[in-house]
Parts: structure tokens; sequence; C-alpha cells
């Protein structure tokens, strides 16, 4: 590595760990469009086991989008670590910027070669078994960037210069790997307090060296597989789709495994948004729908920015603002990205759907007093379910079979969320309080488990087993909530709901 081209300084590896949470945010929104983007039913014109084929393409999809939204939050946990604070920010799609010298399009696209293709080069390994690997994938690579950055020349030039180059995400973090190495110690000026846990299972906690290292490592080999190739990269399983896809293809020619979705779906262009290929939504349902959807992805954004940022709160509060993540996404994201890829995009695109835009309308910022902010985010959120309920009984959703129940799903995920979000307990009833604390994902989770089997949404059902539900919630050792062990504090409100004979 050139000495012109390695870290030496704090300030570096700050601007350094911003660009990768601003890429890593920006790949989970891309592969997340990608997998909304696949058809769900043979009644799409795919056979039963072409349908397989797209669920399983979807599951392997989804699951890198998790793992790029771990990349995001362990980003967030070095930036604190080293005095920084976290990074949720980065331009609408399509994206202007080109990270350096990646030399790729940054835009939402449905599934299809060129989409792979270019996933492909974003975790493309530094390192490969052999030669002839290497030779063959980094000159595919080659010829991917070159198309895409005739593009790219022909947009306005950065207003910063370049600091550093890299041309992989591997690249990229190996500069970071070397900074930490080299500056050492005395990087680590953050509070360890302040580092966030308990997100992913797989969350590492950046308080020296050796964590930050490790925490580095677990991007890089998720990432490229490097060291050694893996079957499980994002490298791999992207080159196992785009095998499997070109031979059903080959197979049957007319296969198409994605709803026509428009690339680029926005509701208005911005002024720092220039670059060609923003296609605006015109239908006037479909705008209303990917309204909510916006409205649904900023206060997202704002409670896990709240989540790494911390300050006062206390271990249930932290809780609940983990819970009110992780149950957004798979209850109230995802349900109506995909009832949005059954809408039409409008006037000017005949026969063509919208799709989820993940555009934000003003940097994603730090609400910093504790108090207003969680005040804000309830008052958001029931925003957000007022406004589902209104198109729920709006007579032009009466003609789309599938959005009145996404609508009512994330409803009911929202009205849920919104109740749990308050700095101090609700009351003691199962209407207030109680059934609250079974989060939406405890529910669809513990409901599949054959030795337990009991529906946490059910007053009779919760109050029948609330011996066997308190060992549950209490494990330390082995969690069986996908959300892990409750707090002392929910704990305790449970128990004295027992004690008090289980009032409605």
């Amino acid at each position: 590595m050139s000495t012109d081209n390695q870290v030496k300084t704090r300030e570096d590896l700050l601007y350094l760990l911003s660009q990768a949470a601003e890429l890593e945010h920006s790949l989970a929104c891309q592969y997340l469009f990608t997998a909304f983007s696949l058809k769900e039913s043979t009644n799409e014109g795919v056979s039963p086991a072409q349908l397989t084929k797209i669920n399983r393409w979807r599951r392997t999809i989804n699951k890198i989008s998790v793992q790029e939204m771990l990349h995001l939050a362990i980003a967030s946990n070095l930036l604190t670590a080293i005095g920084g604070a976290p990074y949720f920010r980065r331009a609408n799609f399509p994206q202007a910027k080109t990270y350096s010298s990646l030399k790729l399009k940054f835009i939402l696209a449905p599934f299809n070669e060129t989409t792979l293709n270019r996933y492909i080069c974003f975790e493309l390994p530094n390192n490969f078994d052999n030669d002839e690997q290497r030779g063959t994938w980094t000159q595919f690579c080659q010829s991917i960037r070159d198309q895409e950055f005739a593009r790219l020349m022909a947009l306005a030039e950065p207003l910063l210069p370049r600091k550093l180059e890299y041309n992989t995400i591997g690249e990229l973090y190996g500069l970071i790997r070397q900074g930490f190495e080299t500056l050492g110690q005395k990087l680590f000026i953050g509070s360890p307090a302040a580092q966030a846990t308990g997100l992913f299972r797989e969350m590492i906690q950046v308080t020296d060296l050796a964590s930050a290292v490790q925490a580095i490592d677990l991007i890089i080999v998720q990432g490229e597989g490097s060291p050694a190739q893996r079957v499980d990269s994002h490298f791999a399983n992207f080159t196992k789709i785009r095998e499997e896809y070109l031979a059903e293809l080959q197979s049957d020619p007319s296969f198409q495994p994605t709803r026509p979705v428009i690339e680029n779906p926005l509701l208005s262009l911005q002024q720092d948004n220039i670059t060609p290929g923003a296609n605006i939504i015109t239908d006037t349902l479909s705008r209303d729908v990917v309204e909510i959807f916006v409205a649904l992805y900023e206060v997202m954004l704002q409670i896990l920015l709240r989540f790494f940022a911390h300050t006062e709160e206390n271990e249930e509060q932290m809780y609940v603002l983990k819970s009110a993540f992780i149950n957004l996404m798979p209850f109230a994201v995802s349900p109506l990205a995909k009832a949005i890829t059954l809408l039409p995009a409008g006037e000017g695109f005949p026969g063509m759907n919208a799709g989820p835009s993940f555009e934000v309308y003003a940097d994603v910022q730090l609400l910093p007093q504790m108090s207003s902010a969680w005040i804000f985010f309830q008052e958001r959120i029931q925003e957000i379910a007022q406004a589902c309920d209104a198109l729920i009984n709006d007579a032009r959703t009466a003609s789309h079979s599938q959005l009145r129940p996404a609508l009512a799903e994330v409803s009911a995920t929202l009205k849920n969320i919104a109740h749990t979000i308050s700095l101090a307990p609700n009351g003691e009833t199962w209407a207030n309080g109680i059934s609250q604390l079974f989060s939406p994902m405890d529910v669809d989770h513990m409901k599949a488990i054959p030795t337990f089997r009991v529906n946490l949404g059910d007053y009779d059902d919760v109050k029948s087993n609330a011996e066997a539900i308190l060992d549950v919630v209490a494990s330390q050792s082995m969690p069986l909530l996908p959300e892990g062990a409750w707090t002392a504090t929910r704990i305790n409100l449970f128990k004295q709901w027992k004690d008090r004979n289980f009032p409605l």
C-alpha cells in the first residue's frame, strides 16, 4: 500500500468510517429494494419450482441486507469508540457519489442480471483461492466498472477531493484496519458506556484495538469471504444466485422472477439530487402509500440514531428503542414495501409498478433532548398509523387486494410500538401496559415453537401460561425471545400483573 494512501490521523479514520457507514446504509437499501421486487406467488406467472428458487433468493438477499445493517451498526460503534458520532446520512437514489474509486452506480433497481453483476462487484474479494479465479472476477468487474464509470464521469465534479482511494469494499475496510493498527490505543477516547449492543446477535462493542480489529474483520469476512473463500459470504451468495438465475433463463427464456418495478422511484426531486435516472411516481394512490413508507423509514432511522447516541436512557428504555427498530423492519417496512411493488407507477410508466423510494427529505439528525425525542417518536408513529387507517378506509384501495391487509398490519404494529415509547412503563392492566410488553416479533416467534405454542397476543393464553412465560422472558442463558431476555423492570411489571390476578 502506498504511504500516500494510508490512514495517518484520527480525522482520516473518522472520514473513512463515515464513508463506510454511508456505504453500508446505501447497500442495505439497494439490496432490500431488489428483494422487495421479487414475485411472491405462482399467480404472477412463475411455476411452483421457479417460485421456490425465487423465495430462496429473497431470503438470501434479505439476510445479506440484515448483515449490511449489522455492518452499519458496527461502523457506528467504531465511530463512537474514537470520539466520533453515529453517521446515518446518505444521498437519495440515484446517487451521484461513487465512494472514491468504486466506480459503480448506486441505484434502486429490481432483480436482474445487471443488478446482480453490480452487487457481485460491490462485494469482490481482495483474496481468491487461486490466480484463475482472481483474474476472471477482476476482469469481469473491471468491465462492469468501465461501463458504469462512463456515465459517472458525465456528472458534476465532487465538491471535496477524494482523500484516499479504494477499489472494493474490502479495500476500504483494509484502510480502516490499517488506521486502527497504526494509530493504536490512543484512538479510544469514547466512553465504553456509549457503545450500543443487543441490536444484532453478532454486534461487537468496540472499546480497544483488539475489539476494533475483530469488528472490522467480521465485516470483511461476511462481505467478501476473506481471508479464505467462504460459501456464506455476500460475494459467494450473489454469485450463486446469478448462476442459478442464468441457468433458469437458459431452461426457460421467458422466466421473469421480478415484478415490473421502476428503477429509482421518488416522490419528488430534491435540489441535491441532479443525477439522471430518477423516476417520479405519479399515481395518486401509490404516492400516498409511498409517502407513508418514507415517513416510516425516516422515523425508524431516527429511533436507530437515538439508540446509538443515547444519553440518559436506562436499560429498560434502551430495550424499548431496540425493540421498536427490530419490529419496524419486518412488520411495517417490509409488508408496505412489498405492497408498493404491486401498485402502478402512474402516467408515463405504462405497465410499470412503483417501488419503495427510501428517500430522505433532510439529513437524519439526532434529537438530542431525551424527553422531547421520545415524545416526538410517539407522536410521529401515531401520525403514521392514522395515515394507514385513513387509506384503509379510502375507496381507492378497494381494487388492490394486497394493500389493505398490508396497511392493517403496519397500523397494528405502529400502535403497539407507540404505546411502548414512554419514558415510564405504562399501566398495570393487560390493555394498558402488559400486552405491549410482547412485541409483534415475540408473538410471531413464540407461536412457532412446538414446545411452547403460547399466543402472546391473547389475554387468556398469557394468563393460563404466566409461569412458563416468566421462565422464558427471564432466561439469561438461553433466551427464547428473538429480542433477548427481558429487563428487570418489565419482568417485575409482569409479576405484579400476575400477583394482582391479571387485571384486564
